[in-house]
């Protein structure tokens, strides 16, 4: 089997960038031996704000006898796990925040939509459930959030209080297989849907503009055929990140190419606008003008 000597580590590993000095850099490791390449070969998964990757000189093809490993279906979350986080809004954070903003009757059935989830980590915190077109539950992903503005809370080193249920559950040998936030709400009625990367976004998108059918990928990454291809035979609109627009354009071109009808907006792209902004930082941006 043709394989590259080097590919990224696929652990979680994380390693300060030679950019950016934030712990974020994943560093390619050598297939045969498993051993890290130079430190300053690999990518920083900042992607938007840093950017930093640098490629192995002598990353050739070579020839390994590889035997392909046995493919592992995803996990799933018993509905009753789900059920049991659907409670307890008076101190859920970004559900918190909502009320403060939007109506009573908007957020309650946003929230039933959506299956907002809420959890005891981090002191209180949101769950994103991870629901697919057929009604399983991927995982839910926990994040905190400041109830006065809506802004992901981070830790003392920077980094976004993030974590899944099955982790928090410490469910062994998970096989975690992520899908499309929003993903349940497929049905016959649906016709454009609207792509963005938060979670938070898609669910205040849904408030602002319910004509559309808002989904987020969880990350800049996550615009690819693996997480749309449930979706493929829809009309896609997609909304990234201020940054973001090139690669998910690249993507969308490719995408279309075999079947798929994607227009990427290119709203956020103006250079008032700053980097890493979404749509809601925009509807913020025209409330203060």
């Amino acid at each position: 089997m043709t394989q590259y000597k080097y590919q990224l580590d696929k652990s979680s590993k994380k390693f300060n960038c030679p950019s950016c000095n934030k712990k974020r850099f994943v560093k390619y490791i050598e297939i045969e031996t498993d051993n890290y390449a130079e430190n300053e070969y690999g990518r920083c998964d900042r992607e938007t704000s840093c950017g930093y990757v640098s490629y192995p000189n002598n990353n050739s093809i070579v020839s390994y006898n590889i035997i392909l490993p046995e493919i592992i279906k995803p996990s799933y979350i018993k509905l009753d796990v789900l059920q049991k986080t659907l409670t307890k809004y008076e101190i859920n954070p970004l559900v918190k925040y909502l009320y403060t903003n939007y109506s009573i009757e908007d957020v309650k059935n946003t929230i039933n939509k959506y299956k907002i989830g809420t959890s005891k980590c981090f002191n209180e915190s949101t769950v994103f459930w991870q629901v697919d077109n057929i009604g399983k539950i991927r995982s839910g992903k926990i994040m905190a959030y400041n109830t006065n503005t809506g802004s992901r809370l981070k830790s003392n080193g920077g980094q976004p209080l993030i974590n899944w249920v099955h982790k928090a559950l410490k469910i062994n040998s998970y096989n975690l297989k992520q899908c499309l936030f929003g993903l349940h709400l497929l049905n016959d009625k649906t016709r454009q849907i609207a792509i963005v990367e938060s979670e938070k976004t898609a669910i205040i998108m849904s408030i602002e503009l319910p004509q559309h059918t808002w989904m987020s990928t969880g990350s800049l990454q996550g615009f690819k055929n693996e997480y749309l291809e449930p979706i493929k035979k829809y009309e896609i609109i997609a909304f990234p990140d201020k940054g973001g627009y090139i690669k998910w354009n690249e993507t969308a071109t490719v995408l279309n190419n075999i079947g798929y009808n994607i227009t990427i907006s290119s709203t956020l792209e103006k250079p008032q606008y700053k980097d890493g902004w979404d749509l809601i930082d925009l509807l913020l941006y025209f409330d203060t003008k």
